[in-house]
This record gives structure tokens, C-alpha cells and sequence, in this order.
């Protein structure tokens, strides 16, 4: 959870690799976003990084809600099902985030 935290940001990833992201605008520095089964949290396993945009639509430091919107897309709070949509499911964002903890922690075997 701390190693995801640093970041990188799942969505903004996902952004990246459609190539619609430029890898500078990748956000480091981020809440955890504990996946829900029925709106119970899974659990502390069951979770990955989102920057303030993507996880509460908190726009960066001198940006629009329109610009935010325009560069980074939709929020978790533009909806569940237009997120997903645009990122992929819980557990897809959740392997993301483990191929990811495992290449920043040396530990991919």
C-alpha cells in the first residue's frame, strides 16, 4: 500500500499507455483506492494508486474542472461505471498495480 502510494497513478497509466497521456503528465504521489465487492472494501490487498484528480476530482494547482477533465478524463466521482469504462475494472487496475509494485521493488520473479 505505502509502495503504491508513491505513485504512479493506475488511470493515469492506463492514459499513458493509449498513448493520449504524455508520460510527463503521469501523476506521482497518491491516495490508495481500496476496491469494493457490494460497497464492502475488499481489503488492504485489494486496492491501487490514484492521483487527487482521479480518485476525488481534485484538479491540479492552477487547473479547470474543464482542463482536468480534457487532459486527465473522467474521475472516480464522475461515476463508477464511466471510470471503469475508461480505465478498466477493479481487478484489472489492481494487477496493474501489482506488475507495477513488483517492478519498482525489484521483486518480479
Amino acid at each position: 500500500m505505502e509502495l503504491a502510494k508513491t505513485g504512479p497513478c493506475m488511470a493515469c497509466l492506463v492514459l499513458q499507455m493509449q498513448e493520449v497521456l504524455d508520460p510527463e503528465l503521469v501523476v506521482y504521489g497518491c491516495d490508495y483506492n481500496h476496491a469494493k465487492s457490494g460497497n464492502l472494501r475488499r481489503g488492504h490487498m485489494f486496492g491501487y494508486a490514484l492521483c487527487k484528480w482521479h480518485h476525488m476530482r481534485h484538479p491540479m494547482e492552477g487547473n479547470t474542472f474543464a482542463t482536468m477533465r480534457q487532459i486527465y478524463g473522467p474521475s472516480l466521482l464522475d461515476g463508477s461505471r464511466t471510470f471503469h469504462e475508461t480505465y478498466g475494472s477493479d481487478d484489472e487496475l489492481i494487477a496493474n498495480q501489482t506488475y507495477i509494485n513488483e517492478l519498482r521493488s525489484g521483486t518480479n520473479g
